[in-house]
């Protein structure tokens, strides 16, 4: 009966302790990017395009593998890592990538905080040929993709992440304040732009004093996330009561990317960051920005786009940004309504340029940009310039002068002397006044003196 009792106790602790346990590591599926099927393509191997991650926020609090899909792949080692927003390494998986979706499973779970916003990073062997698939515009709202050091709101890589939740009885520690959650940032309608709303969920902790807004305009991200003492690249932007669960922050650029973060404050302690969120304030009352933004041919001075014309009775004009900097677009050009295309000439060789579109109304509105894209200028060819052409010229002819003169003074081919009539016939008459063998010298001497002879009455006409 003891026994028996033993036994009872020990099942019904298995049911109320070990099955939450077990359902709680059960691994189902948290994030995706979704997508429907990819639209492009990052290699990996393009310099241009780092950093180049994907972020996202989770819902559950422990990840135990993360999926990945890529193409044009030699099957190289990749390593992927899960970094916090502040780039610090949480946990990496490594694997011999193939085409096509790819697991990345940790030896041990990571510990996530839910609502929180995290990084994943891939490194690659160098001789790695591999692209990372990504859609554009892409479904997902609970991140965004970096690449080139720029947020792309719109973009996601393809992403699949797997894990579970973990609750706890732990108490928060004395002091901490728990950070807001869900904070979510979106361009304010039916204005002239230069505004985002900010929304949040109130901190769990009692007694919040109020909030403290964090702007990041920059185009690298790194650093995102940070506490208060280490963000140095967040400039705070207002702080207001505890209240107030909404903020409009104004006196933007249209078109650019502004990322936010909300830390909740009591006395003289301070949350970490909330998750991130990003948005872009536009110009509602101007013509729809184009899309569609790619090149069509490309030489060693010039670079031609295309894009998508926009179908608004609002439209007068394109306005094209373009330069060699990303951030800094040195030049602005307008085209007509009417066109698709546009030629930027007299660029560099060897150089990348960076291009931007957006359109304007007959009032000057101008709509937001839409997000770059980039192409290199053809090499220069190694061809011979017209300065080693003449150089090649004048060598020649000095050489040439240079024979000439000394054939002259060697009597060479063309200055060889040639002989005349006359010397050809004293030098066949010398040759019949060499005496023969067999013929007495003599003899010899009076035929060399008839010769002279002759040769005296040679120019005497009549005279013999």
């Amino acid at each position: 009966m003891k026994k028996t009792r033993i036994l009872l106790v020990l099942f019904l602790s298995f049911i109320f302790f070990a099955i939450p346990l077990i359902s709680n590591a059960t691994e189902t599926q948290d994030q995706n990017d979704g997508c429907g099927t990819p639209t492009g393509a990052d290699s990996l191997a393009d310099v241009a395009k780092f950093p180049m991650y994907q972020v996202f926020t989770p819902s559950l609090n422990k990840l135990t593998k993360v999926r990945l899909l890529f193409s044009g792949t030699n099957n190289p080692t990749i390593i992927m890592t899960i970094k916090d927003m502040s780039g610090n390494p949480i946990g990496s998986a490594t694997k011999s990538a193939s085409s096509g979706w790819n697991d990345f499973v940790f030896s041990s779970n990571l510990s996530l905080s839910s609502g929180l916003s995290y990084q994943i990073q891939l490194d690659r062997e160098a001789s790695a040929l591999i692209s990372w698939n990504y859609c554009q515009p892409g479904g997902y709202g609970g991140g965004y993709a970096v690449t080139g050091g720029s947020i792309i709101a719109d973009k996601d890589y393809n992403f699949q992440t797997y894990g579970y939740s973990q609750s706890t009885t732990s108490p928060s520690p004395t002091g901490v304040v728990e950070p807001p959650a869900n904070l979510e940032a979106e361009d304010v309608a039916d204005d002239n732009g230069g505004k985002i709303k900010l929304t949040w969920i109130k901190s769990s902790t009692s007694g919040v004093e109020g909030y403290r807004i964090f702007r990041h305009s920059e185009t690298n991200p790194s650093r995102l996330g940070e506490s208060a003492e280490a963000g140095k690249d967040m400039e705070q932007v207002s702080e207001i009561a505890a209240k107030n669960l909404e903020y409009e922050d104004s006196g933007l650029e249209n078109g650019q990317e502004y990322t936010y973060a909300v830390r909740a404050y009591k006395g003289s302690s301070e949350s970490v960051d909330s998750n991130i969120a990003s948005a872009k304030p536009e110009n509602n009352l101007a013509p729809k920005t184009p899309g569609n933004l790619h090149v069509v041919s490309k030489d060693k001075k010039y670079i031609e786009v295309s894009w998508d014309k926009v179908d608004d009775e609002r439209l007068d004009k394109y306005v094209i940004r373009y330069g060699e900097s990303p951030i800094d677009f040195q030049n602005e050009k307008e085209v007509s309504k009417d066109a698709s295309n546009f030629r930027a000439d007299n660029l560099k060789p060897d150089t990348r340029y960076y291009f931007r579109i957006a359109s304007k109304s007959k009032e000057g509105e101008i709509s937001g940009f839409s997000d770059f894209i980039s192409e290199k200028t053809d090499k220069e060819k190694q061809g011979l310039s017209w300065v080693w052409i003449l150089s090649i010229i004048i060598a020649i002819l000095a050489a040439a002068g240079i024979y000439l003169y000394i054939a002259y003074l060697k009597k060479w081919w063309p200055f060889v002397k040639r002989n005349s009539k006359s010397e050809i016939l004293n030098s066949k008459q010398t040759q019949n006044s060499r005496p023969k063998a067999d013929q007495p010298l003599a003899e010899n001497i009076q035929d060399t003196k008839d010769d002279d002879d002759i040769k005296e009455l040679s120019g005497k006409k009549g005279k013999w």
